[in-house]
């Protein structure tokens, strides 16, 4: 027994040695956190061998303990125990520890707390294998779900396959599915292949032979997947255990592979193509690949040029020497650098070639020049994709001259096309609208502004309604108004203009013409007052007085015809240099001199006769025979415009009718038709027979360019009216028509839609 055993310094000093000899990082506080014994392992584990921190506070010693672990540390002390298994503790020079920890009080003899216990220890090495192996493990998982590969395993004992997570994905079944050897061979989809695949399985479990196959499956929810297994065994005494291995879905690997081979085959399509050009050349400009479509282009074969030429046999020196200079002022600023090699210049120029082919003859191509440069950004050589222009070439050669001759067109016509943008305020006029506007400077900044401020007083608030209805019903109506030009000149224009909205219905843009009309309602106002002026004294007139006028026109107008038909022939004979169409086009001279003869004797006898009732002079007609005089008056101008007539009258084809009338009738109807037609499309003209509720009706139906009946139909059959800018029309034919007609007691209508065509309906 010792003599010391209640010496509280003997105590101490008896635990000092205790805890200093301890094989574990223990230390004793007292209740000011201050240090009276630590074991050397405590030392070791916190570095603090070089320190005496006996009799030092304790947060002097680790200033980095922060205000958490402080207030624990006084619960311990008010007599609780506090324990972690593991934490990161960060070191005051930034490093990280882990620890674990049991805090608890120690009492003097007297029961009360004296200080602290602390036992810790350092866990960072075996933490940081524990979070490698956490990185490692994910880092596997990432890589099999990125990569799609799953595990399996089988026992050869219990027969028990195991499988990982992703090959429950890649079968497309759930987590409870039981797999079987059975099962799996099923959803093969290639009989053959599931028989090879059943032996491979076999040779595996009984002999460990390892298997590495590519198969195709149908999974149970119909989805048709690539499959790659690999499979090894395990042996155990020389027998086999345990067989494992992957399977790894190569669904998407197969569909690249596809993909690749695919892109692969239309590149070398285009390689091989006729119709493309490609040519390429190595680091020193030698032609190393040619392909048909260069030998079709060219005239060169493959043969004469691969390893033997360089593209300055085909390419003019100076197009060659143009291109050197432009790529070397394109990759070296503002100058030209005779030592500057621009083979070594990541070149993508596309541009106009003349290609010069083996014959010597010249043509136009469009080429691609692109330099190929290998890893190293270091130039390996060019490839050229090129194609030939020459049709293109003409086509806008041929635009350009369409477009000289819509520029004289529109000056002829004092007409002018714009183009705006409402969104950003950004117009644009043609040349000659700014003629048309009086403005001879430099081109401006067009806005809407700048088009209003012209617009006289008395039309602004007109032509605002005009472009807010516009832009509520996205349609342009033609708007007529007033402007003051930058010269001063009072002139009314026309605004014609198509709308363009996006799939919102917003306004993009319009685009339209301006027409200076200034002259032409000049024009319009004095015919305007000679019509009315020619229709009071038309009302003056007698009936007599009105139809010997009637007579009048129909012999002025229906002698039209024939003449008409006479040039048309005459200009079709001067054409052709074939003797027997000549002979052919002669013999209708004939014919419609003939014609012409009879129809002035009938006139003149006509105009023999009393004028009177046109109903006393009524016979039976038959509609064939009408017909084929028209047709033979007209023959000239039918064959011209390559007109296409087709007459039934099965219905009724005989008629008790006034014969002036009638042939006047077929001669205006058939020609307005004629020369009202579309250039869109080959004239089709149908004139049929009806009988409807005891009358005879007749229909001339075209597809001629048709009329607004919305905006001319009220002045239809009017005197003078015309409704097409054609050199011939003259508002005489469809007035003499309706009064023909109308004189027999008959009716004359009309229905038509523009672009589409005619069709006048008499009711005799």
């Amino acid at each position: 027994m010792s003599q010391y055993p209640n010496n509280p310094e003997y105590l101490e000093k008896y635990h000092q040695i205790f805890i200093e000899q301890a094989p574990t990082a223990i230390a004793m506080l007292d209740k000011n956190m201050i240090y009276l014994a630590v074991s050397k392992c405590w030392l070791k584990d916190y570095k603090l061998e070089e320190q005496n921190v006996i009799g030092q506070c304790h947060y002097d010693v680790f200033p980095e303990i922060g205000d958490d672990w402080k207030k624990d540390h006084q619960n311990c002390l008010k007599g609780e125990i506090n324990v972690c298994e593991e934490a990161p503790f960060k070191r005051a020079d930034g490093s990280l520890q882990w620890i674990y920890w049991d805090v608890r009080p120690w009492y003097n003899t007297e029961g009360e707390v004296g200080g602290l216990l602390m036992h810790t220890g350092d866990i960072t090495e075996q933490k940081e294998r524990e979070l490698e192996k956490k990185r490692f493990e994910t880092i596997v998982s990432d890589c099999s779900e990125i990569a799609r590969i799953g595990t399996w395993e089988i026992n050869t004992h219990t027969n028990q396959i195991l499988w990982s997570d992703m090959l429950y994905e890649i079968h497309d079944v759930s987590k409870d599915f039981n797999p079987s050897l059975e099962i799996l061979l099923e959803l093969i989809e290639e009989e053959q292949k599931r028989d090879f695949l059943e032996k491979c399985m076999l040779d595996l479990l009984e002999k460990g032979i390892e298997m590495n196959e590519e198969f195709k499956i149908r999974t149970p929810k119909g989805n048709l997947k690539f499959i790659k297994t690999i499979g090894k065994a395990e042996y155990v005494e020389g027998l086999v255990t345990k067989v494992f291995g992957i399977v790894q879905d190569i669904t998407a690997i197969k569909e690249s592979e596809r993909k690749l081979s695919k892109a692969n085959k239309e590149l070398e399509a285009i390689f091989n193509s006729k119709s493309i050009a490609v040519i390429t050349t190595d680091k020193d400009g030698v032609i190393n690949r040619f392909n048909s479509g260069a030998e079709k282009l060219l005239g060169y074969s493959a043969k004469e040029m691969i390893g033997l030429k360089k593209p300055n046999t085909y390419l003019l020196q100076d197009e060659l020497d143009k291109f050197r200079d432009e790529i070397t002022l394109k990759f070296k600023g503002n100058t030209l650098d005779n030592d500057f090699n621009y083979r070594n210049a990541d070149i993508n120029d596309t541009r106009q070639w003349q290609f010069k082919k083996k014959n010597g003859e010249k043509i136009p191509v469009l080429a691609t020049i692109t330099a190929i440069n290998n890893s190293n950004s270091e130039n390996e050589g060019f490839i050229s994709v090129a194609t030939n222009i020459t049709k293109i070439k003409s086509i806008k050669d041929e635009l350009r001259t369409k477009n000289d001759l819509l520029n004289l067109a529109e000056r002829i016509s004092l007409i002018g096309h714009w183009k705006w943008d409402p969104i950003n305020d950004i117009g644009s006029w043609s040349d000659n609208l700014y003629s048309i506007f009086d403005y001879d400077k430099e081109p401006i900044k067009i806005t809407f502004k700048l088009y209003f401020d012209m617009i006289l007083d008395e039309d602004k608030e007109m032509v605002l309604k005009h472009f807010e209805n516009a832009n509520e019903t996205k349609i342009f109506q033609k708007l007529t108004h007033r402007v003051k030009t930058f010269s001063g000149n009072i002139k009314t224009i026309d605004i014609l203009a198509k709308v363009f909205c996006n799939e919102k219905g917003e306004l993009l843009e319009m685009i339209g013409t301006c027409q200076d009309v200034t002259e032409a309602k000049e024009a319009e106002r004095k015919l305007i007052a000679a019509k009315e002026d020619l229709e009071i004294f038309t009302q003056k007139l007698s009936f007599q007085n009105q139809q010997l006028a009637d007579f009048t026109h129909i012999t002025s107008h229906n002698l039209r015809a024939p003449v008409a038909n006479l040039n048309s022939l005459l200009e079709i004979y001067e054409y052709i240099e074939d003797e027997e169409e000549k002979k052919e086009i002669f013999g209708k001279f004939s014919n419609v001199i003939d014609h012409l003869t009879t129809t002035l004797n009938t006139l003149v006898e006509a105009l023999k006769t009393k004028v009177g009732d046109a109903s006393e002079n009524l016979t039976e007609i038959d509609l064939n025979s009408v017909h084929t005089r028209t047709i033979q008056i007209l023959g000239g101008e039918i064959l011209k415009n390559n007109v296409n007539i087709k007459a039934d009258f099965s219905v009724v084809s005989n008629i008790i009718y006034n014969q002036i009338y009638i042939e006047s009738i077929f001669l205006n109807l058939i020609g307005n038709a004629i020369k009202y037609k579309s250039q869109d499309r080959v004239p089709e003209i149908s004139i049929t027979s009806e009988y409807a509720k005891g009358k005879t009706i007749l229909k001339f139906q075209d597809n001629g360019l048709g009329i607004d009946m919305k905006k001319h139909g009220h002045k239809l059959f009017g005197l003078n009216k015309v409704f097409h800018r054609h050199p011939d029309a003259k508002g005489v034919g469809l007035f003499l028509t309706k009064t023909q007609v109308e004189a027999m007691g008959g009716t004359i209508t009309a229905n038509s839609e523009v672009n589409v065509g005619t069709t006048f309906t008499i009711i005799l």
